[in-house]
């Protein structure tokens, strides 16, 4: 599957790092510990990207909350940050402006990577071709907020 052009200018903007997008941290005594990449656990263990996903959408400045809670036998509070949008919640976003775009129903399996049409059914929803020209314009632009480069 092909990036959309803006998603590809933004990830050049990050000057700090090569490699994967995604990649677990470890706080340690040293300080973080940046793993080398998410690797696929065949569905046994869930939140793969968890804290990549939230540390990234806090850093881009994405809507989301605080949450706070005290771990059971201590005292001191610990912090998350939960992003708004889901990476699952995009997946049916990126289907269904796929589709809308495409209207090409193998073509969005294959990119989507999904095993059979009824999954793909279940991910894309018809949207009216008249947004067909401003997700084009999304995908080469991006939206128009103050933060994105």
């Amino acid at each position: 599957m092909d990036l959309p052009p803006v998603v590809i200018k933004w990830l050049k903007t990050i000057e700090w790092r090569d490699g994967h997008v995604f990649r677990p941290v470890k706080i340690t005594r040293k300080g973080p510990d940046v793993g080398e990449r998410y690797h696929d656990s065949g569905r046994q263990y869930g939140g793969q990207i968890k804290s990549g996903w939230s540390g990234a959408c806090r850093r881009a400045g994405l809507p989301g909350r605080i949450r706070e809670w005290i771990p059971k036998g201590e005292k001191k509070p610990k912090e998350w940050f939960v992003p708004d949008y889901t990476p699952h919640a995009l997946r049916h976003t990126w289907a269904s402006w796929h589709y809308c775009v495409h209207r090409d129903i193998i073509k969005l399996q294959t990119e989507g990577d999904w095993s059979d049409i009824k999954t793909v059914m279940i991910y894309a929803k018809l949207m009216p071709e008249a947004y067909k020209e401003q997700i084009e314009e999304w995908w080469r632009i991006g939206p128009a907020i103050g933060n994105c480069p």
